[in-house]
């Protein structure tokens, strides 16, 4: 029963729970490994009214929840071959600049720090319609408010857009909340994946700069190749169709969630644990569990990853 999906065990399980009725908590299968899977898969809930029971989810929204949680893996996986090209399409350019295959500057290997660090603002500047951005946690200093960019009146006067995708880990620190504050205020728009490839810069579709290691601080890769600048800018943008948005006033009530409730399921949707989400939100753990049981509930999910499916089948995240 619905292989490919649930173990045949579970599927047995769930089958005979849709046929039957619930199962009392006091029951053996209450605890069985099958049905811890269904849970963990969101085909079955707790149900307190009255004798406490385990009851099965209706079949089309557990079978809606699965095929979701499949399909985003096959996204994940996908992303992760599509990654893994582009990065060979830059190695070989960065190989042919190096070993004498290339004939042209369209790659130059920099080492610099401060070329590094100009060059990054000089493409910044440079941007007429759109400047791109991955944050990651690798870190010289942590960041504080001061250190975000922000661009001159004479560029921001030309509409260039603004996007940066931080990594989970990146935001997870004291004071991340006055760093997203200021990004948002300096024009940026924000988002934020479990985990990044590398540090990035991209400048239109005319250059590129990447690291040659994950902390930045081995050198870096200067873009100018039409071909490469065009597959950053593809994984950028699937990695920014994948994360999930930050910012934004805060005053609006979204979906009969208040306002706190609504930042709290934006960073539960990133991974982030309560202690960062308190922190992030400048807030008590307490406060946060609270909340999040209370999307629980309006969610009809029994866990947090449940929740978040739900919740992003609902259009309450994006």
């Amino acid at each position: 029963m619905l292989e490919g999906l649930l173990s045949s065990g579970a599927g047995a399980l769930y089958d005979v729970m849709v046929r039957s009725g619930p199962v009392p908590l006091d029951d053996p299968r209450a605890e069985s490994p099958e049905m811890r899977e269904l849970f963990e898969q969101g085909f079955v809930r707790r149900d307190y009214r009255g004798d406490p029971v385990i009851t099965p989810m209706e079949p089309v929204r557990a079978v809606d929840h699965a095929i979701l949680g499949a399909q985003q893996r096959l996204l994940e996986q996908q992303r992760q071959i599509m990654t893994a090209r582009q990065q060979l399409d830059m190695l070989q350019e960065v190989y042919r600049s190096a070993y004498g295959g290339a004939g042209d500057a369209m790659v130059e290997v920099l080492s610099d720090p401060q070329r590094i660090g100009s060059l990054s603002l000089e493409l910044c500047l440079s941007a007429k319609e759109e400047f791109l951005a991955f944050t990651t946690r690798h870190f010289k200093r942590k960041p504080d408010a001061s250190t975000v960019m922000a661009l001159p009146a004479a560029v921001t006067e030309r509409g260039v857009r603004l996007r940066n995708v931080y990594e989970r880990a990146a935001l997870e620190f004291d004071a991340a909340r006055d760093v997203v504050d200021a990004s948002v205020a300096a024009g940026w728009s924000m988002r934020v994946a479990p985990e990044l490839p590398m540090k990035m810069v991209i400048a239109d579709r005319h250059s590129a700069l990447v690291p040659l290691d994950p902390s930045g601080m081995e050198g870096a890769v200067f873009v100018r190749s039409p071909t490469v600048v065009a597959a950053l800018r593809m994984l950028f943008e699937l990695v920014w169709s994948q994360s999930v948005p930050l910012g934004g006033t805060g005053s609006e009530s979204r979906h009969g969630l208040g306002a706190a409730q609504a930042k709290v399921l934006e960073l539960l949707a990133t991974g982030m644990t309560d202690g960062a989400i308190a922190r992030h939100l400048d807030i008590s753990e307490r406060t946060v569990r609270r909340h999040v049981q209370t999307l629980l509930e309006a969610l009809q999910a029994d866990n947090r990853v449940a929740a978040v499916y739900a919740a992003t089948r609902l259009g309450w995240l994006g």
